[in-house]
């Protein structure tokens, strides 16, 4: 069940190729928490060290898995380009962060 799966960790951060051409980074993922699966991946396009990039949001199945562990797309970058820019707060308001927990404390 396992032998397909890959970290989020391990992914984001990874280069995005269409062909042999880098179109863009995985900056993120996003997680359909009601039926557990991995629904899009967001990819920073553009930019120089995180600066004037691009953020837009990639469904899972437009992203594989190529040879020698390459991340591949068949969308052009030029697509990429203009399609919407991603925002988190759509998100991060449907999920605000959590508070830290306090350590529990054994006082025995």
């Amino acid at each position: 069940a396992l032998a397909g799966s890959a970290r989020a960790s391990k992914l984001i951060g990874s280069k995005v190729y269409n062909g042999d051409t880098s179109i863009g980074k995985i900056e993120d993922v996003l997680v359909d928490l009601d039926h557990a699966r991995l629904t899009a991946f967001i990819l920073s396009l553009g930019g120089f060290l995180g600066i004037g990039d691009k953020l837009v949001a990639v469904p899972a199945n437009q992203i594989k898995v190529g040879s020698e562990a390459s991340i591949m797309t068949d969308l052009t970058e030029a697509l990429l380009v203009s399609a919407p820019t991603f925002d988190f707060k759509i998100v991060d308001q449907q999920f605000p962060e959590r508070k830290p927990v306090d350590p529990v404390s054994d006082s025995g």
